[in-house]
């Protein structure tokens, strides 16, 4: 049961940063505006209750503070008020939105960075730890990509909680697109043949690479695969 807990914990914060974004959408459904654009991707199946909290908690913005940090890979992110009343709607909030992903019904979908999140959720791994005031966050992933998309919406949350309804309809585009993988460039086995020509290699050029002695047939060649070995040198 403390593992079931724990784990709602890390999923119901990272829905703490999700939910911050998709506030303005539904206030914007409550009002009857942007019709077009939030069609595509509205909070179906929402009731009155989730709808006042959501409104009550968004016109509180201005007593949340959030603070990002990028790290090696991923983000590390601080949300917290000194108002008790705003952490309790965000705890209401959350666990909203914690049914919701249960119910695989997806929020923001016509924001491309919100439509890859979800895309690529199974490749986020979260960290919670709770604050006097508030959550912190450490969100990683192996996947560079999705490294890109995490600090991409770290940075969207703090925009809206700084900007509040001004960028309720700003849509966040996603970070480079994935890289094609890029193509095997060795032409030697880095004994007797230099991985990057091809040529005799000179005993004097050398290099320590992922555990094994490197021959090369100039400096330049070394210096090209210590760079990027992955490119030269085949794992066995």
């Amino acid at each position: 049961m403390l593992q079931k807990m724990k784990s709602l914990g890390i999923v119901s914060a990272w829905l703490l940063g999700m939910s911050l974004m998709v506030v303005a959408q539904d206030h914007s459904q409550h009002q009857g505006q942007g019709k077009g654009k939030m069609g595509g991707g509205m909070m179906g199946g929402g009731n009155q209750q989730d709808m006042q909290t959501i409104h009550a908690l968004f016109a509180e913005n201005k007593k949340i503070t959030r603070t990002i940090k990028n790290i090696d890979k991923g983000v590390e992110t601080l949300t917290e008020s000194d108002d008790p009343k705003v952490q309790a709607m965000i705890k209401e909030h959350v666990a909203a939105m914690y049914k919701r992903l249960a119910n695989k019904q997806p929020i923001r979908m016509w924001d491309p960075l919100f439509a890859a999140l979800f895309k690529h959720a199974d490749k986020i791994k979260m960290e919670m730890t709770t604050t006097a005031k508030g959550i912190k966050v450490v969100e990683t992933s192996d996947d560079p990509y999705v490294v890109k998309l995490i600090q991409s919406h770290a940075e969207g949350v703090s925009e809206f909680v700084k900007e509040g309804m001004s960028s309720m309809h700003k849509e966040h585009p996603l970070p480079d697109a994935n890289p094609e993988p890029k193509k095997f460039l060795g032409k030697g086995d880095g004994v007797t043949t230099c991985p990057v020509t091809g040529e005799p290699v000179d005993k004097n050029i050398s290099a320590e690479i992922n555990g094994k002695t490197v021959y090369f047939c100039c400096a330049s060649c070394r210096d090209a695969v210590k760079k990027n070995p992955e490119l030269y040198l085949k794992d066995n």
